[in-house]
């Protein structure tokens, strides 16, 4: 297709042979959710959904999370939004001697795939694409971290740059959980481990008042989400200083993301309850034809009942059952030792290093990428060896473990 790029620095526009002009720019983040409007519509209409880039959640996110302000390049046909792409420019400070545009991801949201129009996609993915070196520190490569390899987004990125004789650099591929709902979908727990959780879930019951409770409503979401960060501060999170009840900016974070989209019917919470007490929570957020698996928490306690797998069981008949459903992800890691028995479909994921011009660049990106991540590893692998001993000295000091450690962390 013949596409004329008129571009300055920080705005371009692309006219396509189809009688419409794509007009491209660079916004905050913060500017756009605050007419959220054109936005919704945008995840209403994308090709692939995203709901870590619905503006109730990153709106949220760049409110709590972000460090420093996160900017986007949006594309706009008319007064319509038909493409968003959050992220940032990233140089030799963060480690990355090859400018980069990195595709905005964070510990709460596991997936990268950009907001496309699903009425003009294939336009749409090119001018995100082309305009990416113009913005300021003008980017020779971009990392999409966790981006769907097989779904048609990806696709339609890869034969751009198949047009133009480059390809993405493929970088962690693994396989996370996933469920196709339906009804041929079925848990992959083998005959023995579903009889052994229908023994704990008969012994559940006969130990007091035993329920599952649904939280969908605006007003039910709030006390189902303090009974979650209580069961999750309490397990292995709360002792390691990761729980979001002891991170004001995550607790605020995760209250405003699930509490909005909840009152846009785009969250539930499911609870397990012993004697009025939870035992196991989890959440679950939805976004077009998509759902994801996002968090779960279990009292460790009760631990002898499989109580976390219990509710995924429940929750697994549920989303199976929901026919406005085409996938379920579930937001893990690979061979996660819980979801992975359960869930037999699997999403290709991996971390796409793209090309944005010819040339030596994207070599040395690479190579520099490469080395980056082993680093990280390194940091990664003495810091798991260090942490008992850092964690007695805080309790020792009579310091929060997690504020102390935090600058080490960074």
């Amino acid at each position: 297709m013949n596409r004329m790029v008129r571009a300055a620095s920080i705005a371009g526009s692309y006219e396509l042979n189809a009688p419409v002009q794509l007009d491209v720019h660079w916004r905050s983040v913060a500017s756009l959710a605050a007419d959220p409007g054109p936005w919704r519509e945008l995840a209403r209409s994308a090709l692939e959904p995203n709901v870590f880039l619905e503006p109730a959640f990153a709106g949220a996110a760049a409110r709590h999370l972000a460090d420093g302000e996160v900017g986007a390049v949006v594309v706009r046909a008319g007064a319509c939004l038909v493409g968003l792409l959050p992220g940032r420019v990233e140089g030799v400070s963060q480690g990355r001697p090859v400018p980069t545009f990195v595709a905005w991801t964070h510990p709460f949201a596991p997936f990268s795939t950009p907001l496309v129009d699903r009425r003009m996609a294939a336009d749409v993915v090119a001018a995100l694409l082309e305009y990416l070196p113009k913005l300021p520190g003008s980017p020779r490569l971009a990392l999409f971290p966790l981006l769907a390899e097989q779904g048609p987004v990806a696709r339609l990125m890869a034969a751009h740059l198949a047009r133009a004789g480059r390809a993405p650099h493929r970088l962690a591929p693994h396989q996370r959980a996933g469920l196709v709902p339906g009804p041929d979908a079925a848990t992959a727990a083998s005959p023995k481990r579903l009889k052994e959780l229908r023994r704990q879930r008969r012994q559940l019951m006969a130990a007091g008042d035993f329920s599952h409770r649904l939280a969908e409503s605006a007003a039910a979401i709030a006390p189902a989400l303090a009974a979650y960060f209580d069961v999750e501060a309490a397990g292995w999170k709360g002792r390691s200083g990761s729980a979001a009840k002891h991170d004001l900016s995550a607790a605020r974070f995760v209250t405003e993301a699930v509490s909005t989209l909840a009152a846009e019917r785009k969250a539930r919470i499911d609870l397990l309850k012993l004697d009025g007490a939870t035992i196991a929570a989890t959440i679950t957020l939805y976004s077009g034809d998509r759902a994801w698996f996002w968090k779960t928490g279990f009292d460790e306690a009760y631990a002898r009942f499989s109580p976390g797998v219990q509710i995924a069981l429940d929750l697994t008949e549920a989303l199976a059952a929901n026919e406005n459903l085409t996938l379920v992800d579930s937001c893990a890691v690979a061979d996660h030792p819980m979801i992975d028995r359960l869930w037999s479909g699997r999403i290709a994921m991996a971390d796409w290093l793209v090309p944005l011009e010819g040339g030596p660049s994207f070599v040395a990106g690479i190579a520099a990428e490469r080395a980056r991540r082993a680093i990280i590893l390194s940091l990664k692998a003495l810091w798991r060896a260090w942490a008992p001993v850092t964690r007695a000295r805080a309790a020792v000091a009579g310091l929060p473990y997690r504020l102390w450690s935090s600058a080490f962390r960074r």
